[in-house]
């Protein structure tokens, strides 16, 4: 019987030396350009994140003025009815008085703070309160 041997010469294995080297190029690649997408996602959600603080600030800012507004209004009526009657006379620009809740919507590129606060009887302490705080996208961004 005659057997034969496979022999492996120096280029076989120079072959699978090549092979393997690019396979690890080639994953090197993949996660350099894995690593800057995900940089780029996190830096753009970094910069919505802030756009949103910026429409939250905006919002408790106006809430602060109307606070003084309400303040003042509180101190010239005596019911209820006069209340609200002097809060629409002296409500800052871009508020809606409607019954006892006032609207208002903080803008800020293709996003809306949509804003509803509602008061509340002279006789509580505090004179509004928080109902709503809704962030309104109008037409998505082409990038996300």
């Amino acid at each position: 019987m005659n057997k034969r041997k496979v022999a492996l010469g120096p280029g076989a294995a120079s072959l699978i030396l090549i092979i393997v080297v690019l396979s690890l190029c080639m994953i090197a690649m993949l996660t350099q350009i894995a690593a800057k997408n995900d940089y780029n996602l996190c830096a753009r959600s970094a910069d919505m994140v802030q756009r949103v603080y910026e429409l939250n600030a905006q919002s408790e800012q106006k809430m602060a003025a109307l606070d003084t507004v309400l303040l003042q209004a509180r101190g010239e009526a005596g019911d209820m009815k006069a209340y609200l009657d002097k809060v629409k006379e002296m409500l800052p620009e871009g508020m809606e008085l409607e019954e006892d809740r006032i609207t208002w919507t903080e803008p800020l590129d293709n996003r809306n703070l949509e804003c509803i606060v509602q008061l509340l009887p002279l006789e509580e302490t505090q004179r509004a309160k928080w109902i709503s705080h809704k962030l309104v996208v109008e037409e998505p961004e082409d990038d996300w």
